[in-house]
């Protein structure tokens, strides 16, 4: 490990600490979900009811903070003496950072609009897709559900009616599902990264975690060992560079996903 992995090694760890306070909020009764009854996301609530927006925020958060929880209980090992085995994988942990940048970024996604009608329409366009997604599964299964598919989105319909959006934009919210990747960039232009770099650093952890060859050439360290006419022998190993700076992509969206809860929570009277 040369001075650069160590400045990165140890730049690392210290952005991983951060994430600490936001453990304890999210693995005890915190109620930091809850929301003023007079702030704009009580208000989101009462248009989305039961299915609130705070809620899924709160959910979203949870899973990204329980991703880089793992990430760190996974680099760091025992400690021997002065020192600590540290422990860097190729691409499992990528897969961790994956899991930790779209949780935030759907949760930055949902607050991040300031109008009403966006931050309604995009809490219940997601419960449409989990109904889709719940009712594929439950085919899978053979378990037959209490109501059926079209009852459930219904309801949705109903709700979205209810909170003014037209006809069309019902339609559009109901059956069109978001992608991660819309996701992901409209949660990027919420923060400092900008969008590009975002889904740049979300695509790379994410073909780290389906094992592409292009990213495990592009986010990787390698040594060629030997070639052969037009083939070459290579060696990787895990980037604690390209760990860093995925890591600090992923806290600094939980970061931004923990300011707009806040934000959206807070009495506007």
């Amino acid at each position: 490990m040369d001075t650069n992995e160590q400045r990165d090694l140890r730049r690392l760890i210290s952005w991983l600490e951060r994430i600490e306070p936001w453990q304890q909020l999210t693995g005890e009764d915190s109620r930091a979900w809850q929301a003023d009854p007079r702030s704009s996301l009580a208000g989101d609530g009462a248009k989305t009811d039961p299915f609130q927006v705070s809620h899924a925020v709160w959910h979203a958060l949870t899973v990204s903070v329980d991703h880089l929880g793992c990430l760190r209980s996974s680099l760091l090992g025992d400690l021997h003496g002065e020192y600590r085995e540290v422990r860097i994988h190729t691409h499992a942990q990528s897969s961790l950072l994956r899991g930790a940048i779209e949780n935030a970024a759907r949760a930055v996604w949902l607050l991040g609009p300031k109008d009403r009608l966006t931050r309604v329409s995009r809490r219940l366009g997601l419960q449409a897709k989990e109904t889709k997604d719940s009712f594929r599964m439950r085919a899978l299964t053979q378990q037959p559900a209490s109501q059926t598919q079209q009852e459930r989105l219904q309801r949705l319909t109903d709700l979205l009616v209810a909170a003014g959006l037209t006809e069309e934009q019902v339609k559009a919210t109901v059956k069109t599902t978001p992608s991660y990747t819309e996701i992901v960039r409209g949660a990027g232009e919420q923060t400092t990264l900008g969008a590009d770099l975002t889904q740049l650093v979300w695509s790379g952890c994410s073909a780290l975690a389906h094992g592409d060859a292009y990213g495990t050439l592009a986010m990787l360290d390698k040594d060629i060992v030997a070639r052969n006419q037009d083939m070459a022998l290579v060696r990787v190993t895990g980037s604690i560079s390209g760990l860093y700076w995925c890591t600090v992509a992923a806290v600094l969206m939980v970061q931004q996903g923990s300011e707009l809860l806040q934000a959206r929570s807070l009495s506007y009277r």
